[in-house]
């Protein structure tokens, strides 16, 4: 597994079929939401390296617009810890609302 860590302490890992976020200091059970905010040109090197792991991790990845609320990917569902975790876009950063009884997984 691939790890990339930014200097707000998020850390990206990917692998075949999988891009994993998770917290550099960590993740307490019942802690749910982070913000990672960027510099502007930091988060589009961010964007940048989404789109480079994207196409590692999954073959013929097409970004599509999501135009309706049958085509936004925000929310997933985590098996593990049977609960959903959201991941938004704000200004310069994303936030993410992690499962609940998750202990290292945000997204």
């Amino acid at each position: 597994m691939k790890v990339k860590t930014f200097e707000n302490g998020l850390v990206v890992k990917h692998r075949k079929s999988a891009i994993i976020f998770e917290n550099y200091n960590g993740k307490k059970e019942g802690e749910e939401k982070f913000e990672y905010i960027f510099s502007p040109d930091g988060f589009r090197k961010f964007a940048n390296y989404i789109k480079e792991i994207a196409s590692e991790a999954w073959s013929n990845v097409v970004p599509k617009e999501a135009d309706s609320w049958g085509s936004d990917y925000a929310e997933y569902y985590d098996r593990k810890y049977d609960d959903n975790g959201d991941l938004v876009i704000i200004k310069n950063g994303i936030r993410i609302y992690a499962p609940y009884w998750s202990t290292d997984t945000l997204y």
